[in-house]
């Protein structure tokens, strides 16, 4: 009779815990946004580089739902910066939106990808923005270091849950996920999870519903942990920052044209070497290993590699979440390029063959291929410089207002 008696709440209990657990997304969403990402603070983080931001939901899930943000996914370019970078340049949104930046070095396409799943149907009808690096299309592709450094579980378990993708995509993504097991060393339910989901028709179906709902409640555990360090994170902007973004407050910008002769000017004034690289990284960087360098690219290409399958991945990933992205192709620094005897046939065809990709899924393209030798376009070998911000800067312009 006892046991009847507190069999009732003890089944209610069940129940509030699962659908607390199954819901913890969208609460942790509605509690932070709510009490801590006030107009401008938002944005304001978006002009940092943090784990926050590129392996967390809440902010960029924020950043998908805020009109006057345009979120750019990247990687180390993001932090050759100057005042034309356009986390800089665009400061007060002076022409009505904000760049809200995702990413760091080794943040490549296959990391991209999981992102994209893990964001889902927040991603519909959302512009961003997608900047593509030649040197990710190495003949091994993303190394097991920067894909363990960048990976996000919670970004892992999102997809893994996320019910709006096809079955197709989502096993070619955990099949490309499992490739680095040395990732999931600290995820052994994650690992055996999407192991286990590739085995459909092999495994107990108590087995299946046992491993779903221990990777239900790890997934809720790291939604709290996002939430916390969101919350944490927020309290390091101060009110006069956030005020700045909340709305427009920068006065109109100076004209494409001269923000590009500003660029160049400021450009020479701080690279005087051959290649037009930065002072400080070619001293740094290049010099101390010129000698070398002559002529040891010469058998170099950027063609194949594991990497233009993990695009197509991405490519796939933006359609089927009906997303509105424009990709980036950033160009090499052609002088220093040709002093290492990199085919200039192989730089060529590769940019051809990224915007050809590209275009065939319906996408926009800024394809910067042919400024190679656009003196301080770059800062260095491969990096956006002066000019080369203010041109993607130009690009990030037109298309957020286009079609306004």
């Amino acid at each position: 009779m006892i046991i009847r008696r507190r069999l009732g709440p003890m089944l209610i209990a069940i129940i509030l815990f699962a659908l607390t657990i199954v819901w913890m997304s969208s609460l942790t969403q509605l509690v932070v946004g709510h009490f801590w990402l006030k107009p401008g603070v938002t944005q304001t983080i978006g002009g940092s580089q943090t784990p926050v931001t590129y392996q967390g939901t809440i902010l960029q899930e924020k950043a998908m739902e805020s009109p006057d943000i345009l979120p750019i996914y990247g990687s180390s370019e993001f932090s050759s910066v100057s005042e034309f970078h356009p986390s800089r340049l665009f400061e007060g949104e002076p022409t009505g939106f904000a760049p809200f930046l995702v990413g760091r070095g080794g943040t490549q396409d296959i990391i991209h990808a999981l992102n994209m799943a893990a964001l889902g149907q927040s991603l519909k009808d959302k512009k961003i923005a997608i900047i593509l690096s030649a040197q990710w299309f190495t003949p091994e592709g993303i190394g097991l270091a920067y894909f363990k450094q960048n990976f996000s579980p919670l970004h892992a378990y999102r997809m893994f849950f996320n019910l709006s993708l096809s079955a197709q995509t989502k096993n070619q993504l955990i099949k490309r996920l499992l490739a680095f097991p040395g990732a999931f060393d600290e995820e052994p339910t994650l690992h055996a999870l999407l192991s286990q989901s590739l085995l459909a028709g092999q495994t107990s179906t108590f087995q299946s519903v046992r491993l779903a709902g221990k990777g239900r409640v790890e997934m809720a555990a790291l939604e709290v942990q996002d939430a916390l360090r969101t919350i944490a994170y927020t309290r390091l902007i101060d009110e006069r920052g956030s005020a700045i973004n909340a709305t427009t407050t920068a006065p109109p910008l100076s004209s494409w044209l001269e923000l590009k002769n500003k660029a160049a000017g400021q450009g020479k004034t701080m690279a005087h070497n051959r290649f037009n690289i930065l002072d400080a990284y070619y001293a740094a960087n290049v010099k101390p290993k010129l000698a070398e360098n002559r002529g040891s690219a010469a058998k170099a290409g950027f063609y194949p590699s594991p990497e233009y399958q993990d695009l197509e991945l991405l490519l796939k990933l933006l359609q089927e979440t009906k997303a509105h992205p424009m990709f980036i192709i950033v160009p090499v620094n052609g002088l220093w390029y040709d002093y290492t005897g990199f085919p200039i046939e192989e730089r060529k065809a590769y940019y051809e063959r990224i915007e050809k990709l590209v275009r065939d899924t319906g996408f926009e393209v800024a394809n910067f291929g042919d400024h190679e030798y656009d003196s301080y376009f770059l800062q260095d070998t491969m990096h956006l410089g002066w000019k080369g911000w203010v041109n993607v800067d130009e690009a990030l312009d037109r298309f957020y207002h286009e079609g306004a």
